[in-house]
This record gives structure tokens, C-alpha cells and sequence, in this order.
């Protein structure tokens, strides 16, 4: 269990952390292939916020915002009283993160390499 959410949990929205986030693994229907049974596993990943005020002198609207993110993460292989867990790597998923992090970085390296030959330019 996650050591955060342990001790932090939200009377207001039960299941939830006070951050409002939720994470669970959830596992699919069981696949029969020959001997073999295939299940999916899949990461769950929620964020809800919610507030209402009842009572005569309520001002303020109820509104709510949710959002939920699910991945697969594994696949686990049972036969014979064999049991293996195929691990799902996405591939794209992390190339594009190692592109999110060039756009930020590569601006600000070439932003202070920029700003050091004009210093060096101008102290010459």
C-alpha cells in the first residue's frame, strides 16, 4: 500500500487520499488459450474533486471534476501450476517523455549558452 495515502485518507470521499487520488490494480477477465490462461492486469489511476454546500444560505454552486487513467501493465500466464508475469512496456510512452523533457531543457541550456558567448563577446 502506498505509505502516503496510508495515513492520509479522506472522510470526505472515501477510498481517496486528501490530494483526491486514487490507484489501484484491477485485473481483467481470465483468457483460457490451450492450457494456458492469460489474465490482464491494468493501473488505475483517479483524481476527483468534489464540493457542495446545502443549507439555506448555500451561495455557492456544487460542481465536481473527475479524471481517470488506466494502463495495462502486465499479463499473467498461469498453466499447469506455472505461473509467469509478462511485464508491458510502452515504448512511445517513454520516448515521449524523453522528448517532453528535451523541449523544456534544450531552450534553457541554449538560452545560457547564448547568454555566455554574448558576455564573453562583449568583455573581448
Amino acid at each position: 500500500m502506498n505509505r502516503r495515502g496510508a495515513n492520509r485518507v479522506s472522510l470526505r470521499n472515501p477510498g481517496f487520499d486528501l490530494a483526491g487520488l486514487k490507484r489501484k490494480i484491477v485485473h481483467g477477465e481470465p483468457i483460457k488459450i490451450g492450457v494456458h490462461e492469460v489474465t490482464p492486469e491494468a493501473e488505475v489511476i483517479s483524481w476527483q474533486m468534489k464540493d457542495a454546500v446545502i443549507g439555506s444560505s448555500a451561495n455557492t454552486p456544487m460542481w465536481g471534476l473527475s479524471f481517470t487513467h488506466m494502463r495495462p501493465t502486465a499479463l499473467i500466464d498461469r498453466s499447469a501450476g506455472d505461473e509467469r508475469r509478462i511485464k508491458i512496456v510502452n515504448r512511445n510512452q517513454q520516448i515521449e517523455l524523453i522528448l517532453l523533457i528535451a523541449a523544456v531543457l534544450l531552450p534553457i541550456v541554449f538560452n545560457a549558452v547564448a547568454t555566455l558567448a554574448r558576455r564573453n563577446q562583449s568583455q573581448s
